[in-house]
């Protein structure tokens, strides 16, 4: 195993679906296991604000309840499906002494999962707390919660990357100081953001440590 030289980034920070995984999101994963894929698509058919994605959230969390989160999370181990390189890009960011965190707004027990099955040393998503309260986590708050790690940690928005694939990302990607856009559109991205569309997580990485 190559020792990697330190990093000038210190922190990276990666969205979930659309970018870590590729293919159905984590909902979707879910949705399909306990058999309510049709619901899940009329669902995501009508959200265009964060009242209807809050409202959205509520309603799975109805599909959830008889379900233990044991059996939630093993729809997601099975049907998941990860990007290329992400497996060798967090373990090359990790043994170049960056940390890692995963930043997304869908759930935060299976953001936790994925964390642990690639080594990351953050997750935050979305809370299902154990009395059915939903603490809700917005693209917005992805921004919020990286500032909040950077001054925790004494980093400079310049020492931090950000990777995304959609709108929702933006608020992350202009905070960072490094970013990438993996999702086919640019959504106006600003000039410092790299769109590589579809990218391999671990061409990533290496661009990322490519300046060290």
């Amino acid at each position: 195993m190559t020792q990697l030289p330190l990093a000038k980034i210190k922190l990276v920070a990666f969205d979930v679906d659309g970018t870590l995984l590729r293919g159905p999101t984590i909902c979707d994963c879910i949705a399909a296991g306990i058999g309510k894929q049709k619901e899940m698509q009329a669902v995501e058919r009508g959200l265009t604000s964060a009242v209807e994605i809050a409202a959205a959230r509520t309603k799975m969390v109805c599909w959830y309840r008889s379900h233990d989160r044991a059996t939630l999370l093993r729809h997601v181990q099975t049907a998941a499906m990860l990007a290329a390189g992400a497996r060798e890009g967090v373990a090359d960011l990790k043994r170049a002494g960056v940390q890692v965190a995963l930043v997304s707004i869908t759930w935060q027990f299976a953001v936790e999962w994925l964390a642990t099955e690639l080594g990351a040393d953050w997750a935050v998503g979305t809370q299902w707390c154990a009395n059915d309260e939903i603490v809700h986590f917005w693209p917005a708050d992805k921004a919020t919660w990286l500032a909040g790690r950077a001054t925790e940690l004494g980093l400079h928005p310049t020492e931090i990357a950000a990777i995304g694939d959609s709108a929702g990302d933006l608020p992350m990607l202009k905070y960072a100081g490094r970013s990438y856009f993996v999702g086919p559109d640019p959504v106006d991205l600003p000039s410092h953001v790299k769109h590589w569309p579809a990218a391999d997580i671990s061409d990533i990485v290496r661009d990322l440590l490519s300046d060290t």
